[in-house]
C-alpha cells in the first residue's frame, strides 16, 4: 500500500475537529478522490495527510515500508510524497524548467546545485506532461492550464511514490481540464499512487478508481465511483434537490420546479437530449415517451421529466404503454424531436397525434403544425404557445 490513513482526525488547535475518524488507502497505480462539497474538510484532510498540519488523532503511513508520515524529516518525506495545493504560487521570474527543478531539492547538495542526472529528470518530467515547450517560458506568463502542468511536473521530479493534489482542475478551461485528466491517468499507469480532492462529481466518475465521499467532516461513502455516486446520496450531500444525478450519462440533470406540464416530448435514439435539457434549463416542465430502456433519451428523461413512459429495450411498443403516452400528450404541445422511425417505435407517431399542437424538428415525412430548424427557434415557439 503506497498510502494509508488510519482513524485520522484533523483540525486546527483550539477550533476542534474538522474531519473525524477517516480511513483512506491508496495503492500504487491507483487514483483515489476525496469528494465532497465546499466546506466538507477536503483540503484540511489533504494537508494533514501531507504533514502540513498535525493530526489531532490517528496516523498516516506512506511508502512500501509503511513509514509514519509525521515522523519523517522533510527531506525524507519529499522523496516519498509530493503535494500540489490550490494556492497560487508566486514564482517571480522563474522559468518552467526552474520551477520543475525545485522538485529535485531532496536530491541536491546543500547549495541546491543540479547534477546532470537532475537536469535529465526535469526534462523527462516536462516531456511526460507535454510541457517541453514551456521550459524557457516565464511561469508568470503561463495560463492556468500551463501552470498546472508545470506544478505536476515539479511534483513528479521528486520521484515520489505518492502524489497529493488539491482540486487539480480548478480554474481550468475545458481543454486543459481534459488534458490534466489524461495526464493523471498516464502518471498513475507508471505506478504512482494519486490522492486528490475535488468537488467535481463528473470528474471523479470518469477519472478515479475509487472515491471517498466526505460530508460534514465524516466519510459517508467509499468505494468505486459506480457504487458510491448514487443520486439519492449525492442529493443529500450536495443539497441538489432541483437536480438529479444520472449515472448513465455521468451528469447532473436539472428538473423544472413544477408539478404539471403542458408539453410532451416524443423522441428516441438521442434525438431528445438537447431538447429536454433546453426545456429544463428554461424551467419548462414536460413529460416524455414512449422511450426504450437504455436509450440515452430515456436516461435524461428519467432525470428531468415529470413522467416518462418506458418500454423494454428493443421491444415493439406495447398497447398499454402507447395509451399511457397518448394520455400524457393529450391536449398538450407535443414536440417531435425528429426521432428515427423504426418498427419498434413507429407507434410513437400516434402519440404525436394526441397533442393539440405538433411542433416538429423533422424536415419532412410527419405532419406538424409548426416546423423549426434550430433549438433557439424551438424554444421561442414553445414559449409563445405557453403564453
Amino acid at each position: 500500500m503506497a498510502l494509508r490513513a488510519v482513524n485520522l482526525s484533523t483540525g486546527y488547535p483550539g477550533k476542534g475537529e474538522v474531519v473525524r475518524g477517516v480511513d483512506i488507502s491508496v495503492k500504487e497505480g491507483e487514483i483515489v478522490a476525496i469528494l465532497g462539497p465546499n466546506g466538507a474538510g477536503k483540503s484540511t484532510l489533504l494537508k494533514t495527510i501531507a504533514s502540513i498540519l498535525k493530526p489531532l488523532k490517528g496516523v498516516v503511513y506512506v511508502g512500501r515500508e509503511g513509514s509514519l508520515v509525521h515522523s519523517l524529516k522533510p527531506s525524507e518525506l519529499a522523496k516519498k510524497l509530493s503535494v500540489t495545493l490550490t494556492e497560487r504560487i508566486n514564482a517571480g521570474f522563474m522559468t518552467g524548467f526552474e520551477v520543475v527543478a525545485l522538485g529535485r531539492y531532496p536530491y541536491s547538495d546543500s547549495f541546491g546545485r543540479l547534477k546532470e542526472e537532475d537536469v535529465k529528470v526535469v526534462m523527462e518530467c516536462l516531456k511526460l506532461v507535454n510541457a517541453e515547450e514551456l521550459a524557457d517560458k516565464p511561469f508568470s506568463e503561463m495560463s492556468d492550464g500551463e501552470k498546472q502542468k508545470i506544478m505536476i511536473a515539479r511534483a513528479l521530479a521528486q520521484m515520489p511514490e505518492v502524489i497529493l493534489l488539491d482540486e487539480p482542475t480548478s480554474f481550468l478551461d475545458a481543454k486543459h481540464r481534459v488534458e490534466i485528466m489524461l495526464l493523471l491517468r498516464r502518471i498513475a499507469r507508471r505506478g504512482v499512487a494519486i490522492l486528490m480532492t475535488t468537488h467535481d462529481v463528473e470528474l471523479a466518475l470518469r477519472l478515479c478508481d475509487r472515491v471517498v465521499l466526505l460530508a460534514k467532516g465524516e466519510i459517508v461513502g467509499s468505494g468505486t465511483p459506480e457504487d458510491v455516486l448514487k443520486d439519492e446520496l449525492l442529493r443529500e450531500v450536495y443539497g441538489t434537490e432541483k437536480a438529479v444525478f444520472s449515472q448513465k450519462t455521468g451528469t447532473f440533470e436539472i428538473r423544472p420546479d413544477l408539478k404539471s406540464s403542458d408539453v410532451h416530448v416524443v423522441c428516441g435514439g438521442g434525438s431528445g437530449v438537447e431538447v429536454m435539457r433546453a426545456l429544463a434549463r428554461k424551467g419548462i416542465a414536460f413529460t416524455a415517451g414512449v422511450l426504450h430502456e437504455g436509450d440515452i433519451d430515456c436516461c435524461v428523461a428519467k432525470a428531468c421529466s415529470l413522467e416518462v413512459v418506458v418500454e423494454e429495450a428493443f421491444r415493439e411498443i406495447r398497447d398499454e404503454n402507447l395509451e399511457r403516452a397518448r394520455e400524457l400528450a393529450e391536449g398538450k404541445i407535443v414536440i417531435d424531436a425528429g426521432f428515427p422511425i423504426t418498427n419498434v417505435n413507429e407507434k410513437n407517431l400516434k402519440v404525436l397525434e394526441a397533442g393539440r399542437t405538433i411542433v416538429s424538428m423533422r424536415r419532412e415525412g410527419v405532419r406538424a403544425d409548426r416546423v423549426v430548424k434550430s433549438m433557439s427557434e424551438l424554444l421561442k415557439v414553445i414559449e409563445s404557445l405557453l403564453k
